[in-house]
């Protein structure tokens, strides 16, 4: 029987979508055991931007980026060594690990910036949303593993974010990674992000390296858009 691979795809994207908001559940869950309290605004209202944003942009790829999605949720042989290896622990600390770091400082009371601090990281929050949505929507290639897509006949894609810097994506992450240190507002929960940007900026030079080497027209992009993740810094 002929396969229809429309009803297929879109049911591996759904797929897909459900395990990012049960992974978001399990980051919610980390955060509230670890805090030890249900009585937490900033926590609170850094949860519910963080649900209902993905609820939103879900339910907006779903509708019209289906493929991208389904191929996200998918894993792959050909995933280069080092990102088996920078992959897990970044979605270790960035998914769970960061919540139990900020619960901690909650149930211990530690030092925290002052209320000024979180709406700055509300504001910076907003704006690595934009670059995380923006080019999985541009871009059909935009995979959770760092690959070659022959597979998909890969190219290289020069609209919209990708204009700004090469690798749009981790931007927002690293932007991320600034505002939850500030909306969180601990030392501890600082060093985290600290660890965080520092994983992206390895995996954004190997990523880079290699799609040089092994995509073609990358190298004359690169010449083009000359910064890898931070406009006018590198």
């Amino acid at each position: 029987m002929k396969v229809d691979n429309t009803k297929e795809t879109r049911r591996q994207a759904a797929k897909y979508a459900v395990t990012l908001i049960i992974q978001r559940f399990i980051g919610l869950a980390c955060f509230l055991l670890a805090a030890g309290t249900l009585l937490n605004l900033q926590g609170w209202i850094y949860f519910f931007l963080y649900f209902m944003i993905s609820v939103v942009s879900l339910a907006v790829m779903l509708k019209s980026h289906a493929e991208t999605l389904s191929e996200r949720g998918k894993k792959h042989d050909n995933t280069k060594g080092w990102d088996k290896i920078l992959l897990p622990i970044f979605v270790l600390l960035t998914f769970y690990g960061i919540y139990v770091i900020a619960g901690i400082g909650v149930r211990l009371s530690w030092n925290r910036l002052s209320m000024e601090w979180f709406y700055v990281g509300i504001a910076l929050y907003l704006v690595s949303c934009i670059f995380n949505i923006w080019p999985v929507m541009e871009n059909k290639h935009f995979e959770s593993t760092s690959r070659i897509q022959n597979d998909r006949v890969q190219s290289v894609i020069t609209t919209g974010p990708y204009r700004i810097v090469r690798h749009p994506g981790y931007t927002g992450i690293v932007i991320w990674s600034i505002a939850i240190a500030f909306m969180f507002g601990t030392l501890a929960v600082g060093i985290a992000s600290a660890f965080i940007i520092i994983i992206i900026c390895i995996r954004t030079y190997l990523e880079d390296t290699m799609l040089k080497n092994e995509l073609t027209g990358y190298t004359e992009y690169t010449k083009i858009v000359k910064y890898r993740l931070l406009p006018f810094i590198w």
